[in-house]
């Protein structure tokens, strides 16, 4: 979806929309100019409340360097976006814990069957041993 500069977005326009019209204007003017039109016409045509404000809008805004106000409600969303994003990471990282929990016992009953393979008998009475010491015998 390219954009043209000429075209301003507005309250009825996605964000999308909004995003690359900002796109435009920076590789046309520049980042500090871009930012200076973009709220001039975002306070004039859309603004907080309106529907193409929205998280990924403020995000992209915000890495520009670029604030834009929000509602109430918007604030609320926003807190829940993070509040997702952070229980999402939390999911990501207890998968990794489990893949590397399962990785490391698969290490463990591998070396147990190649030393079976390698050396039965031994293998045998190593286990009789462990079996009678945990019997409270020998």
């Amino acid at each position: 979806m390219k954009s043209n500069i000429n075209t301003i977005p507005t309250s009825k326009s996605s964000s999308d929309e909004w995003i690359e019209w900002h796109k435009s204007l920076k590789s046309r003017f520049g980042r500090k100019k871009a930012n200076k039109l973009f709220i001039h016409a975002w306070e004039k045509r859309a603004g907080a409340g309106s529907d193409a404000s929205t998280v990924s809008l403020r995000e992209y805004m915000e890495k520009q360097g670029l604030q834009i106000d929000t509602s109430a409600w918007e604030d609320i969303t926003d807190f829940g976006s993070g509040v997702a994003d952070f229980i999402g990471s939390g999911f990501t990282m207890m998968k990794w814990a489990g893949i590397v929990t399962g990785v490391i016992i698969l290490g463990g009953v591998a070396m147990i069957l190649y030393n079976v393979a390698k050396d039965p008998a031994k293998s045998v009475g190593t286990a009789a041993n462990v079996a009678l010491k945990g019997r409270g015998g020998v």
